[in-house]
């Protein structure tokens, strides 16, 4: 097995795995922030909720009010103040 094939493989079990990193700012009234690493698309959102699509899984998080501030290579920002984090193995949100 070469070089190639051992990173391909390498990206593709990384690619498996979703790492969700929350941040407060100032408190639960100054709202925080939200990256999920990994994140495949955003399935739905509006102010109070997004749903997002990882490997194996569906993110629902819900809050107010929900920005949705960066979606990229490396994965998607959401700020706001949130007040819950579902996950849905199933993909039902």
């Amino acid at each position: 097995m070469g070089l190639k094939n051992s990173l391909l493989q390498f990206e593709e079990q990384a690619s498996k795995q979703c790492t969700i990193t929350l941040v407060s700012k100032n408190g639960y009234r100054g709202g925080a922030e939200l990256f999920v690493e990994n994140c495949k698309c955003v399935k739905s959102c509006d102010g109070n909720f997004i749903a997002l699509s990882v490997f194996g899984m569906d993110i629902k998080v819900v809050g107010e009010p929900l920005v949705l501030e960066n979606f990229g290579v490396n994965g998607v920002k959401i700020s706001g103040v949130i007040h819950s984090l579902s996950f849905d193995e199933d993909g039902n949100f």
